[in-house]
């Protein structure tokens, strides 16, 4: 087992599948062990898939932070004021010529987009979750959304699994945008480069913290990216198989509290 560093400073989390528990809420040993974290001078930082208003209302009274990183790493936040800091679009222009694409590659495929304002789908994408935070929209054509630039696209294509899309799509559009999925039924494309890694090396130079002071913890295919580049990567039992192959430790399962529980720790070597 991998020891616990006490020159950690910074503990970049995810969060459905890693920190939440199964019922996507944070249960009071880990609310706990984030305090704790907090008043040691650890930074606990979220690093989601999900856009930032669907973060504010899962994180209200923890003290995760100070800053956060949503949409797969394409959304730079302040966890304690509530403030977007760094947007990195895909391109209207760009937009339009991957949406051309996954329609030519992927006849059939059907498409979103995950904005700040709402999650916007064409006609047949899902049955909207009831209890989302966000707004859903259904729209006839999904480029009527991208005009502006996009924060992301999200494919899905009826009968396929996201390991079968993600399969086509990652070799196809690997010079074009930056494919991934966190474990739901469909395929996020963010702009090229766009990754959690590369949102939490920003998050560190803000924070004036090193790569080797960087404890990772993720459980899916968009966590790879930032439990590659991390100094320490970690991941709870539950994660998928290429995820535990890479990580230093595997920590109990999220139903368990296994982030509390490297915390807890954590704070101990202090």
């Amino acid at each position: 087992m991998t020891r616990v560093r006490a020159t950690t400073k910074l503990v970049a989390t995810d969060l459905d599948g890693t920190l939440l528990d199964p019922s996507s809420r944070i249960p009071t040993r880990t609310r706990a062990a984030l305090c704790a974290a907090r008043r040691a001078g650890i930074a606990v930082v979220p690093v989601t898939g999900r856009p930032p208003q669907a973060l504010w209302p899962v994180i209200e009274g923890t003290e995760l932070g100070p800053l956060g990183i949503c949409s797969n790493g394409a959304v730079l936040v302040d966890v304690d004021d509530h403030e977007l800091l760094e947007i990195e679009l895909i391109a209207a222009e760009v937009a339009a010529r991957l949406v051309a694409d996954l329609r030519r590659v992927v006849p059939g495929i059907i498409l979103a987009t995950d904005g700040l304002d709402g999650f916007y789908h064409e006609d047949g994408f899902f049955d909207p979750p009831t209890g989302w935070a966000d707004r859903v929209v259904t729209v006839p054509d999904i480029l009527s959304t991208t005009v502006a630039g996009c924060v992301k696209l999200i494919a899905r294509r009826p009968g396929w699994s996201a390991s079968d899309l993600i399969g086509v799509l990652a070799a196809h559009m690997a010079d074009e945008a930056h494919v991934t999925t966190s474990g739901l039924d469909w395929v996020d494309i963010a702009a090229l480069g766009v990754t959690k890694a590369y949102a939490l090396e920003r998050v560190c130079d803000r924070l004036g913290v090193s790569v080797t002071e960087v404890v990772a913890i993720g459980d899916n295919h968009n966590d790879l990216s930032v439990l590659a580049w991390a100094g320490t990567a970690m991941a709870p039992a539950n994660a998928i198989p290429s995820v535990l192959a890479m990580v230093d430790r595997v920590l109990p399962a999220n139903s368990e509290e296994g982030v509390a529980v490297f915390l807890e720790e954590l704070v101990a070597t202090g």
